[in-house]
């Protein structure tokens, strides 16, 4: 059987830095050659499909064969996974649901290690369930920068507010430097003089982001949790509760830090080169980052707290070693920026116009004009089939994802679920 290994840059490189994908897809529906993906180099991945067509399944996929490379391998990098949909813990329980399928594709169920951190704030929801959900996490309130709590607020245009908003900072960063809590920012908006209903609006806001519990004058350090070796789980769903500018504002904070701390890491990495003719890692690991529901993140319409720092991120990333794999299911509505700096696109079922216009102009870039719609009538309707286009090879490989090797906590919720140890009575 052929192995494939898509985005591997030098044929040279060792196919030990790869990881199992899937099959390649037959004209007849057959399944053959192995479809791997390299991870020897960084890579920027957008996963894209309607929903219930497995991207959270393909994003799993990708994490569980980051976690089967070898020991040395996996001491080099560091696995961070924005879970805004509060989904991924499921890696730590093995898929023995699925044992035969997977023993028909050379692979067997597993559990990974993995860290779960959710918002300090909701630990008594969490707590009852430590076994998958591990620690809270808490941020200093001055990681935000004004245009941060701006997005946080929905402040564009009320001026007064932000006028302020932008005095209260200034006085907390003034009095308290980097360590201040929002309560902090509450009493000094309390005394200031400004006109009643814009301080009584504000600190209805300044209230509202501390009942979140994300934010203490004793927030978590980047090093704290980018770890080599280590998987991450930051589950930003917050229990379903916290606002979607919230998980976003939190996602562009994580990616910022880890950005401006890979790149000074790098820097020294090279310097090392030059003076010891050898590279050792410095500081922050090599990183992959996984993002859902990327649309949210860096919308093609508007501007949020993380349309920069990922926009940076799939630039300028590969230098580093930071790569990314985003999910949408709406790559229409995804900044072209982000779509364009793609060199592996993972594409699930796609039928809207929107979008499938958006996949249609990526690979017409490069591949020619052949309809988006043709290669999706050649692929069977059930989950988990796609076609990958690798920027390296210049090629279009129709694959069948592999089955997951842990539980997959990502499907949609049905009645039989919770009735299929119940004796069904005959309809009259």
């Amino acid at each position: 059987m052929k192995k494939i290994i898509l985005g591997r840059i030098n044929e040279e490189d060792s196919s030990e830095f790869s990881i199992f994908l899937g099959r390649k897809l037959s004209e007849n529906h057959e399944l053959k050659d192995d479809v791997y993906l390299d991870v020897n180099s960084p890579h920027m991945i957008l996963i894209a499909g309607k929903r219930g067509t497995g991207k959270s399944h393909t994003l799993s996929a990708i994490m569980e064969g980051l976690g089967c490379l070898p020991e040395e391998a996996r001491n080099i990098i560091s696995l961070i996974v924005v879970d805004t949909m509060g989904i991924f813990w499921s890696l730590q329980v093995p898929n023995l649901k699925e044992a035969r399928e997977l023993s028909h594709w050379g692979i067997e169920p597993r559990k990974f290690d993995i860290r779960v951190f959710y918002p300090e704030g909701l630990r008594e929801s969490y707590s009852k369930y430590s076994e998958y959900f591990h620690e809270g996490f808490k941020i200093y309130p001055s990681e935000l920068t004004l245009s941060d709590w701006m997005f946080l607020f929905n402040l564009k245009e009320i001026q007064a507010q932000i006028s302020l908003l932008s005095k209260v900072l200034d006085e907390a960063n003034e009095k308290f430097g980097k360590f201040y809590a929002i309560s902090d920012l509450i009493m000094l908006t309390e005394k200031e003089s400004e006109k009643d209903n814009i301080k009584e609006a504000l600190l209805r806001k300044l209230q509202n982001a501390k009942s979140w519990g994300i934010f203490s004058n004793m927030g978590k350090t980047i090093e704290e949790i980018v770890k080599p070796g280590k998987v991450v789980v930051l589950d930003f769903s917050g229990a379903g509760i916290l606002p979607w500018n919230v998980r976003i504002t939190l996602t562009a904070i994580l990616i910022k830090k880890i950005y401006s701390k890979r790149s000074f890491a790098r820097d020294v990495e090279e310097i090392q080169r030059i003076r010891k003719g050898k590279t050792s890692l410095e500081g922050v690991p090599l990183v992959w980052l996984f993002v859902d529901e990327a649309q949210l993140f860096v919308p093609n319409d508007s501007v949020t707290a993380a349309s920069e720092p990922i926009i940076e991120w799939v630039k300028q990333g590969r230098r580093p070693g930071l790569s990314l794999v985003m999910a949408t299911q709406q790559p229409g509505a995804l900044d072209l920026k982000v779509l364009s700096q793609t060199d592996i696109l993972i594409v699930h079922r796609i039928t809207a116009g929107k979008d499938a216009e958006a996949i249609q102009s990526r690979i017409s870039e490069i591949y020619g004009s052949k309809s988006i719609s043709s290669y999706m009538q050649k692929l069977p309707k059930a989950p988990g089939y796609a076609i990958v286009i690798d920027d390296q090879t210049e090629g279009i490989v129709p694959i069948r994802i592999r089955p997951k090797q842990s539980y997959h906590a990502g499907g949609s919720a049905k009645i039989d679920d919770y009735i299929a140890d119940i004796k069904r009575v005959p309809r009259i």
